[in-house]
């Protein structure tokens, strides 16, 4: 994997106040994330950290080339940034992989404990403008980005690239068949399709997606799996793997029991949420719903929410996260 080096600058930022009630006393709440800015082409952006936690933004269309983007990661966490011109296009998408040079260190993962402005980024737009030996419209070149100051922590060993190339496992192609790992149901190319562990290719691991066949039913509550318009009870293959479940004419049904239970942590830790603002952040009452809501990070601080900033404290950084985007996969009643 080869790099190119883009010399840009960072910038500091500052910290949020929030009130803490009683006189003219006050506290300074360190902000939980950090927000990564700059302007691109149009552009998917996308950050993957090392707990296996995703965040996802696109920039806004402002009728020019430099279309601005704010996306926002941990600051406890160490992340890696990739970005894609084109995303919708089969044809025509360009997938690129983020690197960070500091004055002391170079690499795809890092961690940000500020706001970073990473200026403008000049994607490549077209296919033919990158380097893509298998042509899977993955460049084959890390984007180097350099950047002043210490509000940048370089990680030389990156969880989520197996081969050490510099490019995230989701975006390798193992098989060299020109199909992205994420797109590819047979990633290893030995004739089997591989079990999907991202059914609706949104990043995030089945077993942490409330909702992980993007059908707007929440799991639990999901009673037609692979979304064939039958329903799992009648489905004789309901996973919709070419297997049949069962004899679905069998007048008695098996029932086993699971051994294991994987919760989802945002939702979890969101049910005390529903004291106020209703199950599912839908609201019965006169507080506000939050179900949707999609920036809760920051509005958890705000000072005119005190009960909110109070409810803040008993949570983690990484907890509010999970919350919050566990809160942006649920519908409101509008």
């Amino acid at each position: 994997m080869k790099t190119t080096s883009l010399k840009l600058s960072a910038l500091a930022a500052g910290f949020i106040l929030a009130g803490c009630g009683g006189g003219s006393s006050s506290t300074t709440t360190i902000p939980q994330t950090s927000k990564i800015s700059g302007t691109v082409p149009g552009t998917l952006i996308e950050a993957f950290c090392e707990d296996g936690s995703y965040y996802k933004v696109k920039s806004t269309e402002n009728n020019t080339d430099e279309h601005p983007f704010e996306i926002e990661v941990p600051r406890t966490l160490s992340c890696s940034l990739v970005m894609t011109t084109n995303e919708d296009s089969d044809t025509n998408k360009v997938v690129t992989q983020i690197g960070i040079i500091t004055s002391d260190a170079n690499g795809t993962l890092f961690t940000a404990a500020s706001d970073i402005d990473l200026g403008h980024i000049p994607l490549a737009m077209d296919p033919s403008d990158i380097n893509d030996a298998n042509e899977d419209h993955v460049s084959d070149d890390i984007l180097s980005i350099q950047v002043d100051g210490t509000s940048i922590e370089i990680e030389f060993e990156n969880p989520l690239d197996d081969d050490n190339d510099g490019l995230v496992n989701v975006y390798e192609d193992d098989d060299d068949d020109g199909i992205i790992n994420r797109d590819d149901n047979d990633d290893d190319g030995d004739g089997e399709v591989d079990v999907d562990n991202d059914l609706d290719d949104d990043g995030i691991d089945n077993e942490n997606d409330v909702d992980d066949d993007n059908d707007g039913a929440p799991d639990n509550e999901d009673s037609d799996d692979d979304n064939d318009g039958i329903d799992d009870y009648l489905d004789s293959d309901d996973d919709n793997d070419g297997v049949d479940d069962e004899d679905s004419s069998n007048t008695t049904i098996d029932i086993i029991l699971p051994t294991t239970y994987t919760a989802n942590a945002g939702r979890l830790l969101g049910s005390q949420c529903a004291q106020c603002h209703g199950t599912n952040g839908v609201s019965s009452n006169d507080w506000d719903s939050i179900a949707g809501e999609a920036d809760l990070v920051n509005e958890i601080y705000e000072d005119d929410e005190p009960i909110m900033s109070a409810q803040a404290h008993g949570y983690t950084s990484e907890e509010i996260i999970l919350i919050g985007n566990w809160l942006k996969t649920l519908k409101t009643n509008d």
